[in-house]
């Protein structure tokens, strides 16, 4: 095995509630004096735009979805916006799986790479540096800066060939959202799931309706078995 690529949200970070989401997109919506409900309407409705890259800043997206409403905010406004957003979502990338660390680490010591493959936004990227991932994970491939999301082909092989690596030698690791394993088994991955680490209810526009038929595990730390 000469790479393992992880998925990010329900994998090695927990996914989002949905209520508690649904209010945070909400108070972004007062914060720009923009109707709540129907910020949070517009929010959703460039779920996609958001994750491939339209939309350069959250800022930039906030600005959007006001104009789509019809909503004039100040700058100041814009970014009382942002700021909402960012407090709710920066302790999800600063808080690891349990023993998602020390299992990274014992990859790296064993020569194997590491590579990441996410559907986020641009706020991931903006902060990566900062996360407690950043040593960790070799190649780190985001949906936002590529222009695309999974479970589009092209962004495994981008994650492997940036890992230096043929997909045939790579190990994907994610909970299963959508046919993002599915897919990296057609290209000849590895691929495992994992039980998606989710906080209360249900995670916002997740699938987990497929049913797996493949490799799976409970916690990180049995990959390191399953690799020796």
């Amino acid at each position: 095995m000469g790479a393992v690529v992880f998925d990010l949200f329900g994998t090695l970070i927990a996914n989002y509630d949905r209520l508690h989401y649904y209010e945070v997109i909400e108070r972004m919506g007062e914060a720009a004096g923009a109707d709540p409900i129907e910020f949070r309407k517009r929010w959703y409705e460039c779920y996609v735009e958001r994750l491939t890259g339209v939309f350069a800043t959250e800022s930039e997206n906030i600005q959007w979805v006001c104009d789509q409403l019809g909503v004039a905010p100040e700058p100041a406004s814009i970014e009382r916006s942002n700021q909402v957003y960012r407090e709710f979502a920066l302790p999800f990338l600063m808080t690891p799986r349990t023993s998602s660390v020390e299992m990274l680490t014992a990859l790296k010591s064993r020569g194997i790479k590491t590579g990441l493959l996410s559907d986020c936004g641009p706020w991931v990227p903006a902060n990566w540096a900062d996360s407690p991932f950043a040593d960790l994970i070799d190649f780190p491939v985001y949906s936002s800066m590529s222009g695309m999301k999974k479970p589009n082909a092209t962004l495994y092989q981008n994650a492997a060939r940036g890992l230096g690596v043929n997909p045939s030698e790579c190990m994907y690791v994610a909970d299963g959202n959508g046919e993002e394993l599915v897919v990296a088994r057609q290209l000849g991955m590895r691929a495992v799931k994992i039980e998606p680490w989710n906080e209360p209810g249900s995670a916002p526009d997740a699938d987990y309706s497929n049913q797996w038929d493949g490799e799976s595990v409970d916690a990180l730390s049995e990959l390191i078995e399953m690799i020796d």
